[in-house]
């Protein structure tokens, strides 16, 4: 019985946030970049596909880009940098989560990918409770855009930081550093 009231209660918390994301266009993936807490919400992270700036917004925002699918260098940059591997299939839609972390002058970034299978979790509540942060976040708030003159300087501003960050990433692999993946099959259904 127990079970089934948990059931029915996240059905129906969830269904407050019930929203359809945006499907990609034929031959592309979508990955949103979302920030689920509030933590460090005044702190903007700037994202990255590899050496390609993305843009950067803060809590209360949200960021839709669209890609090609295949394999990615993912990463954000605030006090810290972070970085997550994805493997990207066409027409799916992923979602990676920037958590704030404590640090020294200001937010660090952690990205976490979304995997949408209950079963990844340690127990089905915090399945849901992580869900529902997560849609809550793309329901509620805004979608950033980036226009192309802020891409454009964005570029030019962070050129070195793409640089140096890349040189980072390719060195932490080297010596055999993990990081964070979002697979093929983490992929979310509307």
């Amino acid at each position: 019985m127990r079970k089934i009231f948990i059931l029915v209660f996240a059905i129906l918390s969830f269904a407050g946030y019930a929203q359809e994301l945006k499907k990609p266009t034929e031959g592309k993936s979508v990955v949103y970049f979302v920030r689920s807490s509030a933590m460090g919400f005044l702190i903007n992270f700037k994202y990255f596909d590899g050496e390609k700036y993305l843009g950067k917004f803060n809590y209360g925002k949200y960021l839709v880009y669209e890609c090609e699918p295949g394999k990615h260098i993912f990463w954000s940059r605030s006090e810290n940098t972070d970085f997550i591997e994805a493997d990207l299939e066409a027409g799916k839609i992923y979602i990676v989560d920037s958590a704030a972390q404590m640090g020294a002058i200001k937010a660090g970034v952690e990205l976490i990918p979304f995997n949408p299978n209950p079963e990844s979790y340690k127990t089905q509540k915090k399945f849901e409770k992580k869900k529902t942060a997560i849609l809550k976040s793309i329901s509620e708030k805004k979608e950033y855009v980036a226009t192309d003159a802020d891409l454009k300087e964005g570029f030019e501003e962070y050129e070195s930081i793409i640089k140096k960050s890349t040189e980072k990433y390719n060195k932490l692999k080297e010596k055999g550093e993990e990081f964070a993946k979002v697979l093929p099959e983490m992929s979310y259904n509307n």
